[in-house]
């Protein structure tokens, strides 16, 4: 698993800027934060992370996992959002699984259409419209059309739903 100073280096690549000074202005830290951080002395706050996750255009909550899990003294505990960031790993496989399937998908999904998919912890909707992604408990469903891939019957589509 990548340590929330991983993404951070990622980061100031990213931002290509030529010093630590203007990497740190550019997140809105200062550079003695900045230093701490890429140093290990510190572990990032949550406002950094989320100005990392920005710059990286990602999900902020998988960067302040990170951190999280790496302040967390407590061996039980560290242990409990080492897996809140496994499952978060899985759910968003699952989100870019989906988007591949979509897009390489024999029989395109008009316009309209959507495209839904079940496990046995999350529940998938892709609205090709808006290109919006949701997920959800599977326990929350409503839809007993939408197909559980715990089974194994595979992804379906349903255009025009």
């Amino acid at each position: 698993m990548r340590q929330s100073v991983d993404y951070l280096k990622e980061a100031m690549e990213k931002l290509g800027e030529s010093s630590q000074a203007k990497a740190a202005r550019a997140l809105k830290i200062t550079p003695t934060a900045l230093s701490r951080y890429l140093s290990g002395e510190r572990t990032m706050d949550e406002f950094t992370c989320i100005m990392v996750a920005k710059v990286l255009e990602i999900n902020g909550i998988d960067i302040i996992a990170a951190a999280q899990m790496e302040r967390e003294k407590d061996a039980e505990r560290r242990a409990i959002w080492e897996d809140f960031r496994k499952q978060l790993g899985v759910k968003t496989g699952i989100v870019g699984l989906a988007a591949i399937l979509m897009m390489g998908s024999p029989a395109p999904v008009k316009a309209s259409g959507r495209f839904l998919a079940k496990t046995q912890d999350v529940v998938l909707e892709v609205h090709s419209t808006s290109i919006l992604c949701q997920i959800k408990d599977a326990d929350d469903s409503d839809d007993p059309d939408t197909p559980n891939l715990s089974s194994r019957t595979g992804f379906s589509t349903y255009p025009n739903l």
